[in-house]
């Protein structure tokens, strides 16, 4: 079960993702104690600092909860973005493919809903909403994308918050997902979108549309993200969970 250094993938990124199947799978249940730092150290055959930073990636994506002298366990009880095994996050999905990626620019504001938002979110025109407008890649830009907010709490201005993960940063403040609507078509990118990610032709490129809804199954964000066909594969995974 040790790591494989025929895998180019750093070795804490190698044990993440074992023990993501595992959870996903269901061989460790919700609720379960997972193996010690120093039980799976031995387990993958990599050192503790490795193990800790594993769990603590986990742990961020809300896959494990650390309980103070007690353990370490299999996140429940929460909606969120970890509990759906074909959702992922950018920088998640970066990280599988043994990628560095970043946020290479940001612009968050509040604005009026028109009349198209009002329909998408079932508010009236003249709504406030968050509008953050990011392209994230690795050396050279992958994707953009314009995300729509309902103002459910706020969200500061904060280059430490808005290039990283925005689900993480809801988790973190006890906004949780239920459900998920994700559309992808190929299409031929506005020319201002095409400037941005550096496409200096029209071919078509992929465009994703997600509807993110909360607990109450109410619509809480709206994305449209455009990516560079060339750079990026759209990949899912899906897993049988038995009840």
């Amino acid at each position: 079960m040790g790591v494989s250094l025929a895998n180019n993938q750093p070795f804490y990124i190698q044990v993440r993702q074992s023990i993501k199947a595992k959870i996903e799978s269901g061989e460790w249940k919700e609720g379960d104690l997972i193996p010690s730092e120093l039980e799976l150290s031995k387990m993958y055959g990599v050192s503790r600092v490795t193990i800790r930073t594993a769990i603590s990636a986990l742990v961020q994506e809300q896959y494990l909860v650390r309980k103070a002298g007690y353990g370490t366990t299999v996140y429940k009880n929460k909606s969120s973005l970890s509990n759906f095994t074909m959702i992922q996050s950018f920088t998640n999905e970066m990280d599988e493919m043994g990628l560095p990626s970043k946020t290479m620019s940001y612009e968050l504001k509040m604005i009026e809903a028109d009349h198209i938002l009002a329909s998408i979110f079932n508010v009236k025109e003249g709504t406030k909403l968050y509008n953050l407008r990011r392209i994230r890649g690795t050396a050279i830009p992958i994707l953009y994308s314009d995300t729509y907010l309902l103002p459910v709490l706020n969200i500061p201005d904060n280059p430490e918050i808005l290039k990283g993960s925005l689900y993480h940063y809801l988790a973190s403040q006890n906004v949780f997902f239920s459900k998920f609507d994700e559309y992808v078509s190929a299409v031929h990118a506005p020319k201002n979108v095409r400037n941005l990610l550096q496409i200096y032709d029209d071919s078509p490129q992929l465009k994703r549309k997600r509807f993110s809804y909360g607990e109450n199954n109410r619509l809480l964000e709206y994305t449209e993200t455009y990516y560079n066909a060339k750079l990026y594969e759209y990949r899912t995974r899906l897993f049988y969970r038995k009840s």
